[in-house]
């Protein structure tokens, strides 16, 4: 099977089955490696600048507590999936700042999205959804194919990571502004729901983040087809999955939570198996014993 075959095949069945070991990595990975890396910016100061920031908002406009702790709520799930991804990708931890960078491109995503006026009707909806995936697919590809941030975007579970940023980042000012125009909406209920779905919508960028490592990581010179080849089956499955809660979007609350969780689960399992197949890549790698090709993921 040629090369161009291989990675069609492989971008359907690595949904669903494991593909063979990587048992070395493709040169790309290690030449990224000869770039020198950026400054480093202690991510504590990132965190310290925000609970500062937020403490004020609060101190200055008391009533933003409840939006604040509702906005909290919502993101539970997705920021404990990423935080166990990003504590799985040991061997090569991503570096924190970059991280949180990506985070907020997510959130400008979000941004711009939440001012476009999008017609009416689940067509135009649908459509919508496709097209912020289609954004998370570049800005992705971006981050890969980019001298410095390529650098530490080095295989699959790297994507992983970043994929799954971007989905936070977005689902992170989405929501902020649901609890912010909605608080009368937004009951306990309710709330868990959005919290739900909101890890399952982010697990697609995750996916899309692990296909684009996969590819740079097995194969070298890689032409933007391939890339989209593995991406075409994740925005069919987005868009199965949200034509399935808009179908239930009328029945009761905790029914409607039961069945996205049914659903759910499934979309969950293929990122935890990739997850998990990456790791064992990289293990061949001998990224354990210190052979991976970039070490600076403390920062």
């Amino acid at each position: 099977m040629s090369k161009r075959k291989r990675i069609l095949y492989e971008s359907f069945t690595t949904l669903f089955i494991k593909p063979e070991p990587i048992i070395s990595p493709s040169e790309e990975v290690y030449r990224q490696s000869e770039i020198p890396p950026l400054k480093k910016f202690p991510s504590i100061f990132v965190g310290s600048g925000l609970i500062v920031a937020v403490g004020l908002l609060i101190f200055f406009f008391p009533f933003l507590m409840n939006i604040l702790g509702a906005l909290a709520f919502s993101i539970i799930p997705v920021a404990i999936l990423l935080t166990w991804v990003i504590k799985t990708d040991k061997y090569e931890p991503e570096p924190k700042s970059l991280i949180l960078a990506v985070i907020g491109i997510g959130g400008c995503i979000a941004a711009i999205f939440s001012i476009i006026d999008f017609p009416r009707g689940v067509t135009y909806y649908l459509a919508k959804i496709t097209l912020i995936e289609v954004l998370f697919f570049l800005i992705l590809i971006g981050l890969d194919s980019n001298r410095v941030t390529g650098r530490e975007f080095n295989d699959h579970l790297d994507g992983a990571v970043y994929g799954l940023s971007l989905g936070l980042g977005y689902i992170l000012y989405d929501n902020f502004i649901k609890v912010y125009m909605m608080p009368s909406l937004i009951n306990p209920l309710m709330l868990t729901l959005i919290a739900v779905e909101d890890m399952f919508i982010s697990i697609f960028p995750a996916l899309t983040g692990w296909w684009i490592g996969y590819v740079k990581a097995k194969y070298a010179s890689v032409r933007f087809i391939d890339l989209l080849a593995g991406f075409i089956p994740i925005i069919l499955i987005r868009v199965l999955y949200e034509a399935f809660t808009i179908a239930i979007s009328s029945i009761n609350l905790t029914l409607r939570l039961a069945s996205v969780i049914l659903v759910g689960v499934i979309i969950l399992s293929i990122l935890l198996r990739r997850v998990g197949w990456a790791l064992e890549d990289e293990r061949l790698w001998r990224y354990h014993i210190g052979r991976a090709p970039v070490e600076r993921g403390g920062y």
